[in-house]
């Protein structure tokens, strides 16, 4: 079989997964929080054929830790982070981390996310907010505080890009210890947009399509030039 069938195999599905990232950011655009994924791509030497065959290798997604847009709401629940962090969340799977700041109070006057995620104070503590309360406010270290009272403080992390690993949506897991070193500000009364540029994403879209859609027609290329030259070698003379 021909080298460039394998070369042209290996940038196909490459392609493939850089279109599903891209066509994942274009839908999050208007997600909360939400951090694109940005694809990169490695070449290698492929030791087993030719050594002058260079195809590319398989995609790496990491997480564009990029800041979104910070936008007023007015709503002292609704919490933005100014700088490189997360907050933690207490999910079934165990502590996770997200940039969704529109949180909410439950049934049970807790502070969870827009997914009903019990949202960590320091030490893992769910931040309860007593009835009658009138006014809550969060202050840039993270402080909760009612009515004046504090009733606790966010937990914030921060880790590399790398560590990373998308859950679905806004929420990520993370490998490794967090980051030492001064923690993001929280801004109460904000949120952050996704970081996505809608443009780009579309014209990336149009990109990697048609990149992948030549390399397809490569493949069946030159499987129809191997399957003639095997009918053309396999007739009787």
């Amino acid at each position: 079989m021909s080298n460039g069938i394998y070369a042209a195999t290996a940038g196909a599905v490459a392609q493939s997964n850089a279109l599903d990232a891209t066509a994942n950011n274009i839908a999050n655009a208007s997600t909360t929080g939400f951090h694109g994924d940005r694809v990169t791509f490695r070449e290698a030497l492929t030791a087993a054929r030719s050594p002058d065959l260079i195809p590319v290798g398989t995609s790496t997604t990491r997480v564009d830790s990029q800041a979104g847009a910070l936008l007023p709401t007015e709503n002292p629940l609704d919490l933005a982070l100014d700088g490189d962090g997360y907050f933690s969340v207490t999910t079934p799977a165990g502590p996770r981390y997200t940039r969704a700041g529109n949180f909410q109070l439950d049934a049970t006057r807790n502070l969870v996310t827009a997914d009903g995620f019990a949202v960590r104070g320091q030490g893992g503590a769910p931040i309860n907010v007593p009835p009658d309360v009138r006014t809550i406010a969060v202050s840039a270290d993270g402080t909760v505080s009612a009515d004046g009272a504090e009733i606790g403080k966010l937990e914030l992390a921060r880790f590399t890009p790398t560590q990373m690993k998308r859950e679905g949506g806004s929420l990520f897991s993370a490998t490794g210890r967090p980051l030492t070193g001064d923690p993001p500000k929280v801004r109460s009364g904000m949120l952050e947009s996704s970081n996505v540029n809608v443009m780009r994403g579309v014209v990336d879209l149009v990109k990697v399509s048609r990149t992948y859609e030549a390399l397809m027609k490569m493949i069946q290329g030159y499987h129809d030039i191997e399957s003639r030259a095997a009918q053309t070698l396999g007739a009787p003379k």
